[in-house]
Order: structure tokens, then sequence, then C-alpha cells
């Protein structure tokens, strides 16, 4: 006989009580989820609809503002969530899914960084290169 337990739901317990201020926090969470599309998708649109833009520096800051979408949207819907659910649980299979997606989130911004500062590096160092290199 095997005593085997297996964990698939997850509680939540840093809320603490939040009860009397749950639509003050919902509100005050969601206004910067909203700044943070807004600003962002604005300038994808920039970079993408202005043809001067369409250089590896802008492309590099274009997919900064994808990535920076793709990191909120990994959090803050479920934050959202939480604070307006009487009951904070999240599934196993839910918490990996949105560890990975914070976690190559962080990695390709890292990744995105060293590649900007290598251009600035060619574009500086190397002015001569630039446009074969880059």
């Amino acid at each position: 006989m095997d005593n085997v337990s297996r964990v698939n739901m997850l509680t939540q317990a840093g809320f603490g009580e939040i009860t009397n201020y749950r639509f003050p926090l919902f509100v005050l969470t969601l206004l910067p989820y909203c700044v943070i599309w807004m600003v962002n998708m604005t300038i994808i649109l920039t970079i993408l609809l202005d043809k001067k833009f369409h250089e590896p520096m802008y492309i590099f800051l274009c997919n900064l503002c994808i990535n920076s979408l793709y990191g909120t949207v990994g959090f803050y819907p479920k934050i959202l969530s939480d604070i307006l659910a009487a009951t904070r649980v999240i599934s196993y299979v839910g918490c990996l899914l949105q560890s990975y997606v914070l976690y190559s989130s962080i990695g390709a911004e890292i990744s995105l960084l060293v590649l900007m500062a290598y251009d600035r590096y060619v574009a500086i160092c190397r002015p001569l290169v630039y446009h074969s290199v880059m």
C-alpha cells in the first residue's frame, strides 16, 4: 500500500484580509494594467506604421514592448481575478504555466537587452561594418 497524495490546487494565502478593500485594490491594479497595454501598443503601432523606424534598434524596442505585453498577460489577469474572488486558488498546471510565462518573459527581455547593447557597441565602435553585421 502506497501513501500518495497529489496536489491539484494551490491556495494563495498572501492576500490576508482585503475583503473590505477589494474594489479599490482592483481599480488600482487594473489602472496600471490598462496603462501598460496602451503605452506598449502605441509604441508597437508607431514603430510598425512609420517606415523611418524600420531600423534594428527600433525593431528591438518593438520586441521589448511585445515581450512586456507577454509578461503582463501572464501576471495581471490572475492577480485581478484573485483580488475579486472569495477563494484564491490556482491549479498546479496553471501555476506552472504562469511560472513558465513569467520566466520566459524575463529570459527574452535579458536576451533582447544584450542584443540591443551589442547593436549599440557595433554602431559606436565599428560603424563601418554596422550594416553588414546588423
